[in-house]
Parts: C-alpha cells; sequence; structure tokens
C-alpha cells in the first residue's frame, strides 16, 4: 500500500474537489485523479461517483475513510518513533514506582539542570523489573535502575551506591507484633530481609509498588512499611520502629553490552542518583 495513495484519497474525501486536494497536495489534477485511480484499481471498487460540481464517497469509500484515517495516523505516530529513535540524546530509562518516587525523580532534575535539551523517556515497572530486562534485549530500553543485577552476559551492571529502609509507622499506638503490614517493591531478594526481621508473619494489609501510596496510606490503617530512610527528615510523622533494624539495599545501573546509547549512559551516570 502506497501511503500517498491513503493521502490523496483522504484529501479529496475532505474537499470533494480534485482541484482543490491538487493545490493543498502540491499536485496537478490529473495527478490527483491518476492516484485515486490507481488506489480504485487496487481495492477493485470505486471510491467516488463523479459530478461536474459535486464529488462524494460511495459507499466503499465511506467504508474506506476511518481505516485510511487509522493507517495516516499510525503511519505519523511510526515516524515520529523512529525520528526519535535516531537523535543522539535521545534515552529510555526504567525502574520500578518506589525508586522513582524516592530517588529517581531527583536524579533527573539535577541532569536537566545540566542538559536541558536532552530527550528521556522514564518507564515504570510494574511487576518487578523482569519485564523491563525482556525490552532491554527488545532494544525497547536503555538503561535500567534496579536492586538486583541481572546475571545474564549480554547486559552489562554497575553498582551506583547503596541506600537504606527503615521500618516506619505513622504512629507509635500499635504493639510492633500486632500491627499490620504493608509490602513494598524492593526486588525480589528483599523478601527475605522482611521475613527474617519481621516478627509479625501474617498476610501484607497491601502490595504495592509505590512508595508515595504507602506513606499516605500508614495513618490511616496504623499499618508499618519499609520506606527510604531519609524520608524521615521529609515527613516527621513517619516514625521509626526502632526493635527492627534498617537495611541497606545496592542500586544497579544496568545496560546492553553492545548498546549504541553507551557513551550517553556513562555521561548520565556521572551524575550521583545518590
Amino acid at each position: 500500500m502506497n501511503i500517498e495513495l491513503l493521502k490523496t484519497f483522504l484529501e479529496v474525501s475532505r474537499t470533494k474537489h480534485f482541484g482543490r486536494a491538487a493545490e493543498v497536495l502540491c499536485l496537478t489534477p490529473s495527478a490527483v485523479s491518476f492516484r485515486v485511480h490507481k488506489l480504485e484499481t487496487q481495492l477493485g471498487v470505486s471510491l467516488f461517483t463523479r459530478h461536474r460540481h459535486n464529488i462524494c464517497l460511495t459507499g466503499a469509500g465511506e467504508r474506506l475513510l476511518p481505516y485510511a484515517q487509522n493507517l495516516m495516523f499510525t503511519w505519523q505516530v511510526a515516524k515520529q518513533e523512529v525520528t526519535q529513535s535516531l537523535q543522539q540524546d535521545w534515552l529510555s530509562i526504567g525502574a520500578s514506582a518506589s525508586l522513582w518516587e524516592a530517588w529517581l525523580g531527583e536524579w533527573l532534575l539535577n541532569i536537566y539542570h545540566k542538559r536541558p535539551e536532552l530527550h528521556l523517556e522514564a518507564r515504570v515497572a510494574l511487576l518487578g523489573h523482569q519485564g523491563l530486562i525482556k525490552e532491554q534485549h527488545k532494544r525497547q530500553l536503555d538503561l535500567l535502575i534496579t536492586t538486583e543485577a541481572p546475571k545474564i552476559e549480554e547486559l552489562t551492571s554497575q553498582q551506583l551506591g547503596s541506600f537504606s529502609l527503615t521500618l516506619f509507622a505513622a504512629s507509635t499506638t500499635f504493639v510492633s507484633s500486632q500491627r499490620p503490614y504493608i509490602q513494598l517493591e524492593w526486588g525480589n531478594d528483599f523478601h527475605y530481609h522482611e521475613s527474617r526481621l519481621l516478627v509479625n508473619q501474617r498476610a501484607p494489609l497491601m502490595i504495592t509498588s509505590s512508595a508515595q501510596l504507602t506513606r499516605q496510606l500508614l495513618p490511616a490503617t496504623g499499618a508499618c512499611a519499609f520506606l527510604p530512610s531519609h524520608w524521615a527528615h521529609s515527613w516527621p510523622d513517619l516514625q521509626p520502629i526502632r526493635e527492627v533494624p534498617s537495611v541497606v539495599r545496592p542500586l544497579y545501573a544496568v545496560w546492553l553490552q553492545n548498546s549504541d546509547q553507551r557513551p550517553l549512559i556513562r555521561q548520565l551516570l556521572k551524575t550521583p542518583i545518590i
């Protein structure tokens, strides 16, 4: 299918005039007529009824119209995506919602202060980071920020530092062993620390990937959750549960070894995340 034929068809259906369509498309009326005829030949139907001063869509033309509009829209989106992928400073970054909320949002602010012309796409991993790793293999994601370094030959991992998680509650009125618990996504191996440190082994009150949502729910639920330790300075209402020690987690950057974006990735990682 020649996309220019559909473009011509849509313009004629809009203007209902071959001459005006030709002016918009910067073509001659005969070229417009030729394109419409070629499209009709490919489809084996007539698309317009032609009278001296009246051009209307046939039944077949009416049926084609929404498909032609959708195809043109898809083509424009495809061109935009391809153009963006060719830009030197276009980069897609993926991480869990909690990492975005606790550290990576501020990291991006610092990066844009230095490079306001940069084009970035920020993706949130909804169900762990495995989906984002698959996207990296398909070259749909350039950089993954995670708490676990994948043991895959094609991927390069660099530890960026570490961060601390503290078990917080909004008040100290509950006995720790009776307090509900909200489980956050801090990596698969973090569940080992949870089961080892928590006295309360009941099912979590809620499982979520959002640290901000968890913080907001602590007062109403009376629950506790592992949240970034530095949040105690930002939200004084967070009360650490002293009998449970904090947990230190590593933070890694992961990218394809043969990624075309390696120079840009290494430049961005010079800006500290933690």
